[in-house]
């Protein structure tokens, strides 16, 4: 991050204005304004009491640490997981803090660690509130951020926030600073190019990946009409889960996605043994990595989504809802479900140890 983007986003989390800025420093508000511009920089003997101001160092201020990289940053984000893995909650949070403070300025490090908190705050209960003050701060960073991936995520995580709390108007004042979908498709046009420049296989990864994308907005898109009609056509919801299936089989989505869509089917209906059994897969598909060139439409995506990073955790929470949740009540009452949970509890464990 230059150092124009960590003066603008320190004095805005700090709560300060550029005036405010200028005038602790003796210098005019078009000055801190140009600095944080990237027009001009501030001279060397105001970077001391500047650092001071926004409370960082001086090698933040001057991002004399490097970004980390994407490697550092899963590394990272591994260990917290493993951490949480084992249920130490308190330590958790202060690994999670420790490398915050150590690099405040990478929000994909901030990104990725609020997304981890986020993922297994059912097992962050008894924390809550400590868990979710670091995530709302790291969040709303990310959100003043230049990169537009984490920028965007972060929005989007605060506007589900707000809309969960029912403060709409904050949900309204979110969505606006999303930027909309840009009227030319760029990845088409790069399609277009790898195939008249002879770049064949390039192209068909792409468009691979383009395929897949679709498909898996198709299908939440069905999950969505399904859960909105549930209530007043309940035959309608079926059959929008039945094509969210549908497309999964057909264009070999991840087998998660397919268990989730019968697991949503089946909770709709109270099926308690259907639901039982979409669990168990979902639970087998947490635990196996999705190698996408295996499935004979995507040759050419030679990466895979291995879920082990965030698997088990989501497991470890889906488990505890299961035990807990009022919704959940129906499943307790099946013969199966005992054994099922015994069943659960061992592919969960065997997910932790690897």
């Amino acid at each position: 991050m230059k150092i124009n983007e960590i003066i603008r986003q320190r004095r805005k989390a700090l709560g300060l204005t550029q005036e405010q800025i200028a005038q602790r420093l003796g210098v005019s508000a078009p000055a801190v304004n140009k600095w944080e511009s990237g027009v001009s920089y501030p001279d060397i003997t105001l970077l001391p009491p500047l650092a001071r101001l926004l409370k960082i160092d001086l090698n933040t201020l001057l991002s004399f640490k490097e970004e980390l990289t994407e490697a550092e940053i899963a590394d990272l984000v591994r260990e917290l997981t493993q951490v949480i893995q084992t249920g130490q909650v308190e330590a958790a949070l202060i690994y999670a803090r420790e490398q915050a403070e150590e690099y405040p300025s990478c929000l994909p490090l901030l990104y990725a660690l609020a997304s981890v908190l986020k993922s297994c705050s059912m097992l962050l209960s008894e924390h809550s509130e400590e868990a979710d003050a670091l995530i709302r701060q790291w969040l709303e960073q990310c959100a003043q951020g230049e990169d537009g991936q984490v920028r965007d995520g972060a929005i989007g995580f605060l506007f589900l926030d707000a809309l969960k709390q029912e403060q709409f108007e904050e949900a309204r004042q979110l969505l606006n600073r999303l930027p909309q979908p840009p009227m030319i498709d760029k990845q088409q046009l790069q399609v277009n190019l790898y195939l008249r420049s002879k770049e064949t296989e390039k192209a068909l990864e792409m468009m691979e990946r383009r395929l897949i994308k679709t498909a898996n907005d198709l299908s939440m898109q069905l999950g969505t009409l399904a859960n909105l009609t549930i209530k007043d056509h309940p035959e309608t919801a079926q059959r929008y889960l039945q094509l969210c299936r549908w497309i999964g089989e057909q264009l070999d989505l991840m087998p998660y996605n397919l268990a989730y869509a019968d697991w949503t089917a089946a909770t709709d209906r109270q099926d308690s043994e259907a639901a039982l059994a979409a669990l168990e897969a979902m639970f087998q598909a947490l635990k196996t990595p999705w190698i996408a060139s295996h499935s004979a439409l995507y040759p050419h995506i030679q990466d895979q989504n291995d879920m082990s990073t965030f698997g088990a955790l989501l497991s470890q929470s889906l488990l505890k809802a299961l035990q807990q949740d009022e919704t959940m009540q129906f499943l307790r009452q099946s013969p199966r479900y005992e054994q099922v949970l015994r069943k659960l509890h061992e592919i969960t464990e065997s997910h932790i140890e690897k």
